[in-house]
């Protein structure tokens, strides 16, 4: 392929978004992965949900969608446009390319991988500890209620 053809080719994978624009919705399964050549995305879980966390903030050389793209698997994410940003999209048939172009992005790619994992881990704790807790309330109250049952019963039978 000519250097002409590549660029064209290249272009065509560019993508800009607006500030606020979803990118990449959590729960979808995404075909293809962004790499971020300007701007910066917010990464989110439950987004737009009373619970919504915000996870980070990327900027230009981090990667976000390889882990849905790789396993064809939902999103555990949200991506937003933080402002505007300019991404390189890179699918599967590309990936390959993409790699042998840049060595590097291998590197990042997996970096960014075990960036998300660190970060999924972390939240499945916060949720564990978080149920952790309502089950040690649920208890007490129930153990509350039975007290009360108790000492009506008592107070019945006098």
């Amino acid at each position: 392929m000519d250097t002409l053809d590549q660029e064209s080719m290249d272009r065509q994978r560019m993508q800009t978004f607006c500030a606020d624009t979803v990118i990449m919705r959590e729960g979808e399964v995404c075909d293809a992965m962004y790499k971020i050549l300007s701007g910066s995305v917010a990464v989110y879980v439950r987004y737009a949900q009373e619970d919504e966390h915000l996870i980070g903030i990327y900027s230009k050389g981090r990667c976000f969608g390889e882990m849905s793209m790789l396993s064809e698997q939902p999103g555990v994410y949200t991506v937003v446009a933080y402002d505007d940003v300019l991404l390189v999209r890179i699918t599967k048939d590309f990936l390959e390319e993409f790699i042998r172009n840049n060595p590097r992005n291998a590197v990042d790619i997996m970096k960014n991988m075990g960036q998300t994992l660190t970060v999924m881990q972390k939240n499945i704790d916060l949720l564990l500890d978080d149920l952790n807790e309502k089950q040690d309330l649920n208890k007490k109250r129930t153990q509350e209620l039975r007290d009360k049952i108790r000492q009506y019963r008592m107070n019945a039978l006098i």
